[in-house]
């Protein structure tokens, strides 16, 4: 296929609408219009909008809250993370600090059966 010939005419020069506005304004209109009035729905804030001077359409505000609860939802996701899971450690399991102390009490009063009356005594006691 053969190449068609270049032309000498000048190119059309894109024609680019003069910004009315900095870039996404219109957005932080609907952002702070949503966050002023969060129980109206989209239509009514498009009104709303549009009473101020802003070309809105009620789809233009359903995109940017749909986007406003996507972001607040991940900020909460990564904002409270699952708890790891540690060792499962049975309920009648004893640490080392309690034996350690157990060990004390042993010696202090002479010897394992004296510890173990001294344990029962205490229980009649408390019952």
């Amino acid at each position: 296929m053969p190449r068609k010939p270049k032309t000498t005419e000048p190119e059309a020069m894109t024609v680019e609408a003069a910004p009315e506005a900095a870039r996404g304004a219109k957005t932080a209109a609907i952002r702070a219009a949503v966050k002023a009035n969060p129980k109206k729905g989209p239509s009514e804030i498009a009104d709303l909008l549009k009473a101020q001077g802003w070309d809105v359409k009620p789809q233009n505000v359903s995109v940017v809250k749909s986007a406003m609860k996507a972001k607040k939802k991940a900020k909460k996701a990564a904002a409270a993370p699952a708890p790891e899971a540690g060792p499962v450690v049975p309920k009648d399991a004893v640490s080392v600090g309690l034996l350690v102390k157990a060990k004390k009490l042993v010696k202090e009063l002479g010897g394992v059966t004296e510890a173990k009356a001294a344990l029962n005594a205490l229980a009649q006691l408390l019952d």
